[in-house]
């Protein structure tokens, strides 16, 4: 028996980074395990440039149930940066708002005396709203962390639910705009495989929430661990490496699909 770290994730809005082009910022269907590690590292407070602690935290291994995917949005958006030139025109401020920003950038459409030097930057991202889903997490056998570079506090995984229930800093699900509508909820249980760790949480607000699931006929799992009824392994490029320069490498995982129990979720 093994002691899984497991909580719930649910938010009005989630995206989870695929493969970026261009300016299309697709997302995945479910949870990548960079954003899920990331969340961790909120909560506990650790920072990206923090790379031995990061590094500990990549040794986890990461399963989710989907309970609902939820729905694709998709969002056009547009973001605009001062150009060089028109920074050059005020280098004395220490620091800059975005009220000086927009000023600047009034002073570059005034001097090129075109609506297109604005220097809007155009992107379509997608989002799913109303997804549900559970994790799991648990220390790899074969590469145990080294919880001595961590705090005192943090020294096995029980010890991180009071940073999850107070976050150090603010969670989301894979963007900033995409904040978390229920509590992680996190708990410690134990099985031979994640989905028993999974199935044996016990989670609130589960009636509020059944509107999401009591449509879907089943559940997909994915998880690093081999699962007894795995149909396939896939690959899948969203295992960090560095988090400050927004490296990552291939891991491989385990997908499974089962029929939905009247009690899952739990």
């Amino acid at each position: 028996m093994k002691e899984y770290l497991v909580f719930q994730l649910h938010g009005a809005m989630a995206s989870w980074g695929d493969i970026a082009v261009g300016d299309i910022r697709p997302s995945y269907r479910q949870p990548s395990k960079s954003a899920v590690i990331g969340l961790l590292a909120a909560a506990l407070g650790i920072r990206r440039d923090e790379q031995e602690k990061q590094q500990e935290l990549f040794k986890l291994l990461f399963s989710v149930r989907v309970d609902n995917f939820g729905k694709p949005i998709d969002d056009y958006h547009t973001i605009q940066a001062p150009s060089e030139q028109a920074i050059k025109n005020d280098r004395k401020k220490n620091c800059w708002i975005r009220l000086d920003e927009i000023s600047a950038l009034h002073w570059r459409v005034i001097q090129s005396k075109s609506n297109k030097e604005a220097g809007a930057i155009q992107s379509r991202r997608t989002y799913y709203y109303d997804a549900l889903y559970s994790v799991a997490l648990c220390e790899d056998t074969e590469n145990l962390i080294d919880w001595k570079v961590f705090d005192d506090k943090i020294n096995k995984l029980n010890s991180l639910i009071g940073f999850m229930e107070q976050p150090q800093f603010s969670l989301y699900l894979g963007r900033k705009s995409c904040p978390l509508s229920l509590p992680l909820q996190a708990q410690v249980t134990s099985g031979l495989n994640s989905q028993q760790a999974i199935n044996k949480a016990v989670f609130a607000y589960q009636e509020e929430l059944s509107r999401l699931t009591e449509k879907q006929t089943s559940v997909t799992w994915y998880s690093e661990e081999p699962l007894p009824n795995s149909q396939m392994k896939m690959t899948r490029r969203d295992q960090p490496v560095n988090k400050i320069s927004w490296q990552f490498t291939e891991r491989e995982e385990y997908y499974a699909t089962e029929k939905r129990s009247s009690d899952v979720p739990t």
